[in-house]
């Protein structure tokens, strides 16, 4: 199983207090469950592409890998 985590140049978005924050750790990341969802949640927060990576993660393994 997998899901899809964002990356910008500001740090991975986490959800925090109802909104999203950012962090440095990659674990602590926000998961999707499409890349649609992510590029839809990182366009909404200003981000547009070529701001921000899509980063498949294996639930299974927690190993991250570019999309």
């Amino acid at each position: 199983m997998h899901a899809y985590i964002i990356k910008t140049p500001d740090g991975y978005l986490y959800p925090f207090a109802d909104d999203l924050s950012l962090t440095d750790d990659a674990s602590q990341a926000g998961r999707f469950r499409s890349v649609e969802e992510a590029r839809t949640t990182a366009e909404e927060r200003g981000y547009y592409d070529g701001g921000f990576e899509i980063v498949r993660v294996d639930l299974d393994n927690e190993k991250a890998s570019k999309h």
